[in-house]
This record gives structure tokens, C-alpha cells and sequence, in this order.
């Protein structure tokens, strides 16, 4: 993840709050208030601030940026500047749910990385994943970002599947930024400053127009297999090895 990002994203972002949303609607069958839950690339808090006010949780954080940890908006959740692929015996087998959002893109080898992760759920427990959808939308800010890959619905179940994980629900979502990101794609072209391509790559000029991307895309039906900006998925451990 570019480090410009953790100083633009706010809680505020249409996209912050829409990603959120989805989620919510995927996993409304879901206990989740009742869920010991860690999120894995917290980045500074910003999921982890939408968890404790929607559900009342606070939850584990990890990443490896310590700038990021240490201007985190959760203020009163944990904070782990730690790699999953260490594999730490104390959390072992420790949580019910973990939360991948936007992670798994910037991760070279996926299946090790997923096997590691798996390693700190608890048998039959939860993995919500998001990613950037569709190899079309890729531009020079996938690049700045320094993601690996964009993904489609079979993609990201065939990398599941892998590891042995059983999908719960999966969906495309973002359908109504398509277009945005088609423009982004050629206004980004051959531009090298990595703040500038951050900055238009990422916000929206203004609050107003960002208020009308989020009326946008709360009009868009959860679950979708058309198309979209995203894929998010939730998946299940298998509850015996």
C-alpha cells in the first residue's frame, strides 16, 4: 500500500462507506457482534473505527506500517505491527472472523500468504476478503498502489478453494464507479508523481460530488454478479482440518 493513501482515506470516503456497507449486507446472517475479530492490514483504523461503531467491537489490528499504527484513528483497539506469515503461537486459532480488505491484491504469492492467515482463525470461523475487480480498470494508480493483480467472482473463489475455504457469499460491487475508474485509467496515463497520482486516483474533487457517489452507489444492489469496481467474498474455515 502507498503510503500517501493512510494521509487522504478518511472516514468520510464514499468508497470507505460503501465497502463498509457491503459488508454488512454479506454477513447480516451472521453473528458477527458476537465474533472475536482482528483485521489484518488495518492501515490507521479506519474498518476497525467502522466496526466498533456499527457492531460495538473492538478489534485486533495488523500491519506492517508503524506510521500507520501509530496515527490510528481506533484509538482504543489493539494494534500489532506484525506479519501473519510468522505465524505467532499467541494467536493461533484465536479469532472467529478476520478482516482482508484490500490486502490480498498487493500479495505476490497468494496461496502461502491465505495458509498463513487461516493459521490465526479458529475452526469454522470467518474470512471476509476484498479486492479490486476487473483487469480492465487497472491504471497507473493500481500500479502506484502497488497492486499485484485485479480480480473477477471466479478468480477470487478459485484462490478460496486453494486453501480450502467454503464461500458464504460473494459479490461485485462499485457497478455505478465503472465509468470513473475508465476515465481514471486514461487521465492517470504516464503520470509519475506518486502524491499526485494518489491524490486524483483516490478523491473525489469536493465534498458535494462526494455525497453524490454515495448516494450512487447505495442504489446498487448486494449481492450482483454483473460487474464492478471490487469483489468482496466471505468464506468459511473448514471446521476439522
Amino acid at each position: 500500500m502507498a503510503a500517501e493513501w493512510f494521509g487522504i482515506a478518511t472516514p468520510e470516503d464514499f468508497w470507505i462507506k460503501r465497502r463498509f456497507e457491503v459488508f454488512r449486507k454479506l454477513a447480516r446472517l451472521l453473528p458477527v457482534r458476537d465474533f472475536k475479530t482482528g483485521d489484518i492490514g488495518c492501515g490507521h483504523g479506519l474498518v476497525q473505527q467502522q466496526f466498533e461503531k456499527h457492531y460495538g467491537l473492538k478489534l485486533d489490528g495488523f500491519d506492517l506500517n508503524e506510521a500507520a499504527l501509530g496515527s490510528s484513528v481506533a484509538v482504543n483497539h489493539a494494534r500489532y505491527c506484525y506479519d501473519v506469515l510468522e505465524r505467532n503461537p499467541d494467536f493461533a486459532c484465536c479469532y472467529d472472523l478476520l478482516v482482508l480488505f484490500d490486502v490480498l491484491e498487493h500479495i505476490e504469492q497468494e496461496q502461502p500468504f491465505l495458509e498463513a492467515v487461516l493459521f490465526h482463525l479458529k475452526p469454522g470461523a470467518c474470512l471476509a476478503i476484498n479486492v479490486p475487480a476487473l483487469t480492465i480498470l487497472s491504471s497507473r494508480y493500481d500500479q502506484i498502489m502497488g497492486h499485484q493483480r485485479r480480480y473477477t467472482l471466479k478468480r477470487l473463489s478459485l484462490v478460496c478453494e486453494k486453501v480450502g475455504l467454503e464461500r458464504l457469499a460473494q459479490t461485485y460491487w462499485g457497478f455505478p464507479f465503472v465509468p470513473l475508474l475508465l476515465l481514471r485509467r486514461l487521465w492517470l496515463a504516464g503520470q509519475t508523481d506518486a502524491l499526485a497520482v494518489t491524490r486524483r486516483g483516490y478523491q473525489p474533487p469536493g465534498r458535494l460530488i462526494n455525497g453524490l457517489l454515495t448516494v450512487c452507489g447505495s442504489l446498487e444492489p448486494i449481492p450482483q454478479r454483473l460487474a464492478g469496481t471490487s469483489v468482496m467474498g466471505i468464506y468459511r474455515k473448514p471446521a476439522t482440518s
